[in-house]
């Protein structure tokens, strides 16, 4: 049975080199390419816009390294709060003997509790900036939209 917490098939989804290969300008045209016809050239249209690609290209790479560094950032929270809360049980251990179990689980869980919270947070964070820059960059598409609507 597959681990679900596998950090490493986690961060897997966010490989900036694989995020590339969605955006490959020659897979994205070849799924949109209009029917053969001596009036279109395609490979004219992506020449006219390769820097374009490039750009969107890089600043995919980018995004996925942002949001590869928010889930180790993530699990970094988990770790830190983990560990105290795993100190703190070992200390109640020598202090207080076995018969705290009840503390050390309260106390642990409490650790795990803060440090979803702030896991939440962080992606929480991450979700309404992301939510902000479309909001920003809807405007200029819809107008992108009604420029090529317009008859030339």
């Amino acid at each position: 049975m597959k681990n679900p917490y596998d950090f490493s098939q986690m961060f897997k989804m966010f490989d900036p080199n694989d995020v590339q290969k969605y955006f490959d300008p020659n897979r994205m045209f070849s799924a949109f390419e209009p029917a053969k016809s001596p009036a279109f050239d395609m490979s004219g249209v992506f020449d006219m816009n390769r820097k374009n690609f490039e750009a969107m290209v890089d600043a995919n790479k980018a995004a996925a390294a942002a949001y590869k560094d928010l889930l180790e950032k993530q699990m970094e929270v988990f770790g830190q709060m983990t560990s105290a809360a795993r100190e703190h049980t070992a200390w109640m251990d020598e202090t207080t003997g076995p018969d705290a179990i009840s503390k050390r689980t309260e106390a642990y869980g409490q650790a795990v509790e803060k440090a979803l919270v702030l896991m939440r947070k962080l992606a929480d964070s991450a979700r309404d900036a992301n939510e902000e820059a479309y909001t920003q960059l809807k405007g200029q598409v819809d107008e992108a939209m009604t420029e090529l609507k317009k008859p030339k």
